[in-house]
């Protein structure tokens, strides 16, 4: 059999096969493994599906490998099966063809972000993909295909592992879009176009997503602006969820029908995708016999113009940060909707002169009332502003995205970036959580935002004009880590920092003293004490917090503790006024008379 490139410039049209993961849940494969564990679990069924797209007509076969990476495989408890489930995957196509029929080994994507801040970065990325890679190698396909791809990042780091590793065989790239021209992680057509443009394959093309009549409309996008061939597999249209499954109805007569237009624009490589079957191909078969016009028209497509308009207007704390000493107040957002006590306590906060309130996310993860919903509330009927916790926990990348975008709308402009707290430790401890990105990342999304664009870099409109705060812990066991950490968030672009509290000076001082990069301005914790048991239950329970035995001692030995407590509050923030850009008073126990006369009883 001769090499496929030279059997690419020989045809007019090459015809791949159909759907796998379809075909086997069609013919009884259990819905409660991966699909690529088939290979192990019923070879045979694999096996008897190549079989049939090669009777159908199918001159390439591909693997039934797409998610057998690490990543995925790791969420059916199947992580040790990576090389195995592979390299059987290959095996498996290479029994069916019968050394007549190209073999290309599928491999898709790890299916989540990547990039510094996320779960995966680069380098576990890099190492996901090797495995994969490796594994299949060392079976020696007679090409690759990466499809359904989504993200330009992880294509460009396939590609460099490729080259690193120096391998040479035939390479198809194929990307899969929405009905809005943009990928399931947000890359619009035209940006994607773009990087197509820089890269060094065989093919590059279109998979899944959509059916046959919008992948011909994608097509006729990458004719104008990209050099032939392409590859077309699109779904057997939209499914409908039958019955717990999946159905795909667009039929093989209609399906077939595009064949003619496919080659028109510039198709080289036809198949299906999702829900497409044998018979779909032997339908796309019969098509490509018939004399086909292969001239191509072209369309006037226009891009999308990419323009970033002016920012939104700033907020009033952000005028202030640097400039004047800030006090901020975190409050405690209530469970329920009545919020008569909230606003008559920020009320008498307001009158002691706070700059704004901090509205933590659903602190411990514990259901509380939403945090953009309470700093809109405050922000309209008390003209207070906020800083908005925000956390990673329980949004997706969409998520996030959108709504922050809606905070923005409403004037709320001031955000401090957490990770958040898991779930385990609240009061749904059966929630799932998301943790797309960490805090590190949630900064950078921040940024792009303030920049006017989203994440994968799609214009946004008017950019945002959010400050970004960030928290960091002084009382670590582990400054070097902690420094670390806030050095790689600062990087990501941040305009001030609040710290967990503090007691004493001196370990602030130690804190900042270690660190050698300029820092924004800074924002000390201060958490005043209750009681001594208060002092002993944070000391000894909550991580992050150290008090000093003299101050624990000093309010155990009071006969008015809780004055004692307002005391030590105030002259902590006297001591540490010149070396800090202001304080944010932590609630205790929802007393906002004990905050307020704290707040009026030290010199600004």
């Amino acid at each position: 059999m001769k090499d496929f490139r030279e059997f690419l410039k020989e045809k007019e049209v090459i015809l791949f096969d159909g759907a796998t993961g379809t075909e086997l849940l069609n013919r009884g494969y259990p819905q409660d493994k991966p699909i690529e564990y088939a290979n192990i679990l019923n070879p045979e069924l694999v096996i008897s599906i190549h079989r049939e797209y090669i009777e159908a007509g199918a001159e390439c076969i591909e693997t039934n490998t797409f998610g057998a990476n690490e990543l995925k495989l790791r969420s059916w408890g199947y992580e040790n099966l990576v090389e195995k489930i592979n390299k059987m995957g290959i095996k498996l196509a290479k029994e069916a063809s019968n050394k007549n029929i190209y073999v290309f080994a599928s491999i898709g994507p790890i299916g989540k972000p990547i990039g510094k801040g996320f779960e995966i970065d680069e380098k576990k990325a890099i190492d996901i993909y090797k495995r994969q890679i490796i594994s299949i190698l060392e079976e020696d396909p007679d090409g690759l295909i990466l499809e359904t791809m989504s993200s330009t990042k992880e294509v460009e780091i396939i590609l460099r592992l490729l080259d690193n590793l120096s391998v040479k065989i035939p390479l198809i790239v194929q990307f899969s879009f929405f009905k809005d021209m943009s990928t399931v992680l947000g890359e619009d057509i035209h940006r994607v176009i773009e990087f197509l443009k820089g890269i060094d394959v065989d093919i590059v093309g279109l998979n899944c997503g959509n059916g046959p009549l919008q992948t011909l409309e994608i097509l006729k996008i990458f004719a104008q602006h990209l050099k032939e061939p392409f590859s077309v597999q699109p779904n057997a249209g939209y499914p409908q969820f039958i019955q717990g499954r999946l159905v795909y109805n667009t039929g093989e007569t209609y399906f077939a029908s595009f064949v003619k237009e496919y080659i028109r624009y510039g198709a080289k490589v036809i198949g299906g995708c999702c829900g497409t079957t044998p018979r779909h191909i032997a339908f796309i078969k019969k098509e490509t016999k018939r004399d086909l016009l292969v001239e191509i028209e072209t369309e006037t497509i226009h891009e999308k113009e990419i323009e970033i308009k002016k920012k939104d207007t700033p907020s009033r704390l952000s005028r202030k940060l640097g400039k004047e000493f800030l006090v901020s107040v975190e409050i405690s957002p209530p469970k329920g909707i009545e919020l008569e006590k909230v606003k008559e306590g920020v009320k008498l906060l307001k009158m002691a002169g706070i700059d704004a309130v901090n509205i933590p996310d659903s602190p411990m993860a514990r259901v509380r009332i939403s945090s953009i919903a309470l700093a809109h509330i405050l922000k309209e009927e008390l003209d207070i502003e906020s800083i908005l916790h925000f956390t990673c926990r329980d949004r997706n990348l969409i998520g996030i995205q959108s709504e922050l975008l809606g905070a923005s709308a409403l004037g709320i402009k001031n955000i401090l970036a957490l990770t958040g707290d898991p779930p385990s430790i609240g009061d749904h401890p059966q929630a799932k959580p998301v943790f797309d990105v960490n805090s590190e990342g949630l900064v950078l999304i921040l940024n792009k935002l303030n920049n006017g664009i989203d994440y994968m870099g799609n214009p946004i409109g008017l950019a945002t004009n959010f400050t970004i705060g960030v928290a960091v812990n002084p009382n670590t066991d582990n400054p070097e880590q902690e420094i670390g950490k806030l050095k790689r968030k600062i990087e990501n672009g941040v305009n001030f920092i609040e710290t967990q509290p503090i007691y004493d000076k001196e370990s602030l001082e130690r804190f900042l003293e270690r660190i050698e990069f300029k820092l924004p301005p800074v924002l000390a914790g201060i958490l005043p004490l209750r009681s001594s048991r208060h002092a002993e239950f944070l000391h000894n329970e909550v991580p992050g917090i150290s008090i000093p035995k003299n101050i624990r001692e000093r309010i155990k030995e009071s006969k008015d503790p809780k004055r004692e407590g307002i005391e030590i509050a105030i002259e902590l923030i006297e001591s540490i006024k010149n070396i800090v850009n202001g304080i944010c008073l932590i609630l205790p126990f929802e007393r906002y008379d004990v905050v307020a006369e704290i707040i009026m009883g030290f010199s600004r």
